[in-house]
């Protein structure tokens, strides 16, 4: 198997994912969450721990980061709008989550199909 070396632009876009999902980490302590239910914090913090893995494996130039990244994608858009947190912080996801996978779709090709 032939090492893929990772483009910048998936750097530059790993790094500041990673710095997004760190700053997400600390919402699930707020009062406002847990207000919302005892089960909330819990689901928050796997979509944000799944995130950080996806983003891990986009790092390592692995097609299943950005499978795993879109469908996180997609689980968190559905989970916001369940629990009608309709605050910038859902409007700024949207934004750049879609930036991003038009970045890792333009080189899901690249990307190694193995685990």
């Amino acid at each position: 198997m032939a090492q893929v070396t990772r483009p910048k632009i998936i750097s530059v876009t790993g790094v500041m994912a990673i710095i997004f999902i760190l700053l997400a980490f600390p919402m699930l302590f707020t009062p406002s969450i847990k207000r919302m239910g005892d089960f909330v914090p819990m689901i928050l913090g796997i979509i944000i721990t799944l995130q950080f893995v996806s983003v891990i494996g986009i790092w390592h130039m692995k097609q299943w980061g950005v499978q795993l990244f879109i469908v996180m994608f997609c689980i968190r858009v559905i989970t916001f709008m369940f629990l009608e947190l309709y605050e910038f912080r859902f409007y700024f996801n949207i934004f750049y989550s879609v930036l991003f996978i038009i970045f890792f779709l333009f080189h899901y090709k690249k990307m190694d199909k193995n685990l």
